[in-house]
């Protein structure tokens, strides 16, 4: 494990952190005081634009996992220190490094679902399907001054949104949107970055039709516009490319454990179910794992007892009696898991999720999984809200093609602020867009064309106006659609509403 845990970073830290906690303590502190972290609370897990602060938001899921996680490296560090068939040497690592190790697991959980769009999966959806249609074509043609686009040139400015996910993005932000320099992001350890990483592919690689035997490439993980700051981790960690850091697992299967079950929770915070219909449903399905699964007939009988306690035999209630059993087991076979195979962890060899399909772990998760899209997601609330969020992502995509459109010449007025040229191209419309946009964003713009840090770009020169003039226009207009992609997807449930409804005329305030 040690040679998989550094304390490099892209860019060296001006704070004197030379050990590994320090590392990660830094690491955790550039994280939660982040603006992306802050904005998770009004971003939804199921229910969006919620008023019951009881039901979890982006924010309070991610804590939850967190959580989970944690206790993970906890059980796994007890197990290490009392497993006969490993070294003293890796009992002494384990024990020195706990907490960081814990940071590390911990931070990559916070972190997991910081790139989701609003609206969640619809919020996906919208900018998926944005990227395939004629309008964008017709946008980037105009741009282009062509009258078609070639497969070559299609593929290079779309694949990166035809595959768009909130994992590829929430890297994107971590290593370039967040921080001052609009480089350098978070400028978080390389080990950070590979154990953030759930997908290990990028969107190039996808495109080229990966066989789904691969594993780790059922979605991408990278943008191509971040490919080389990922390859420059896996490089530094020896790891080679498009591998899972072994702590990347922990953090899958902390999300795993944690959010089925919360978002029933939630379903029942709201009415949408009731406890009786989940103890029925469950109870059933539990029970025919007892078939097949025989091995964890005790288990499975302990859950459903647990399941259908009265609240008076229980103090805790039967549901957070029967939630915490679940939790505690999954870890403990995750855990147990970890340990087992610890070696072909260490050494990059395992190629299937801790949890994985056709073990009882995966098999109980799926119980929850069938229940909550059956009676939780299909709900009148779940499904209204839904579609009003892919409506409102799409239409403020499509308003701004408007920016899309533009020629490279005439997008660098607005980045220039030449507001001269504004005015004689007629560009009113255009400009009211462009100021809307995040200045953090124009300035990972203006570093992705400059090649350099902002601070390295000298305002009082004709330096970035002669860089824009030099960039193929291709790549620029590349640069442009991660701009006005990382506005969208940045943006919470509330702000995109807002948005939608300004740009739309519905509401002005």
């Amino acid at each position: 494990m040690k040679k998989l845990l550094t304390t490099s970073r892209a860019r060296p830290s001006t704070a004197e952190h030379n050990t590994l906690l320090s590392a990660t303590q830094s690491d955790r502190a550039r994280l939660i005081y982040s603006a992306a972290f802050r904005r998770l609370q009004q971003k939804a897990q199921v229910f969006s634009l919620e008023s019951n602060s009881a039901v979890r938001s982006r924010l309070s899921h991610s804590i939850e996992v967190s959580h989970i996680g944690r206790y993970l490296v906890a059980s796994i560090c007890e197990k290490i220190d009392n497993e006969e068939s490993l070294t003293h040497e890796i009992k002494k690592y384990w024990r020195e490094n706990s907490l960081a190790i814990a940071n590390v697991v911990e931070i990559s959980c916070l972190a997991h679902d910081i790139g989701n769009p609003p609206f969640g999966h619809f919020g996906e959806a919208a900018i998926v399907e944005w990227a395939k249609s004629d309008s964008i074509k017709f946008a980037l043609c105009k741009s282009l001054n062509s009258e078609t686009l070639s497969p070559e040139i299609e593929k290079n400015l779309l694949d990166d949104f035809k595959y768009f996910d909130g994992n590829p993005q929430g890297l994107r932000i971590l290593t370039k949107l967040q921080g001052e320099d609009g480089f350098y992001g978070l400028n978080l350890t390389y080990s950070q970055l590979a154990s953030f990483m759930k997908y290990t592919f990028g969107s190039s690689d996808k495109s080229k039709g990966l066989s789904e035997d691969i594993p780790f490439s059922k979605k991408i993980g990278f943008f191509e516009t971040e490919r080389d700051v990922l390859e420059n981790a896996w490089k530094e960690l020896k790891m080679g490319t498009n591998k899972r850091h072994p702590l990347g697992f922990l953090m899958e299967a902390s999300d795993d454990i944690s959010y089925c079950i919360s978002d029933i929770e939630d379903g029942l915070e709201k009415d949408i179910i009731s406890l009786s219909h989940f103890r029925k449903n469950v109870t059933a399905g539990v029970n025919l794992l007892k078939e097949d699964f025989p091995e964890h007939e005790t288990f499975c009988e302990s859950l459903i007892k647990k399941l259908n306690e009265k609240k008076s035999e229980f103090p805790i209630g039967s549901f957070l009696g029967f939630k915490t059993m679940l939790s505690n087991f999954l870890v403990e076979q995750v855990s147990k898991y970890f340990v087992s195979y610890y070696s072909d962890f260490i050494s990059l060899k395992i190629n299937k999720e801790i949890i994985s399909k056709g073990t009882f772990e995966y098999s109980l998760l799926k119980i929850l999984r069938n229940y909550t899209a059956t009676y939780l997601f299909t709900s009148y609330e779940a499904e209204k809200m839904e579609l009003s969020g892919f409506s409102i992502i799409r239409g403020i995509l499509d308003e701004y093609l408007k920016l899309i459109s533009l020629t490279k010449e005439q997008f660098s007025y607005l980045i220039l602020e030449d507001h001269e040229n504004v005015r004689n191209c007629g560009l009113g419309i255009e400009r009211r867009l462009f100021n809307r946009l995040p200045k953090k964003h124009i300035s990972a713009y203006k570093t992705s064309i400059a090649c350099l840090p902002l601070n390295k770009i000298d305002p009082n020169t004709d330096f970035l106006r002669k860089t824009i003039e030099k960039t193929n226009e291709v790549s620029e207009l590349h640069f442009r659609l991660h701009l006005i992609v990382d506005f969208v997807s940045g943006m919470t449930d509330q702000f995109s509403m807002e948005i939608y409804q300004l740009i739309k005329g519905i509401s002005i305030r």
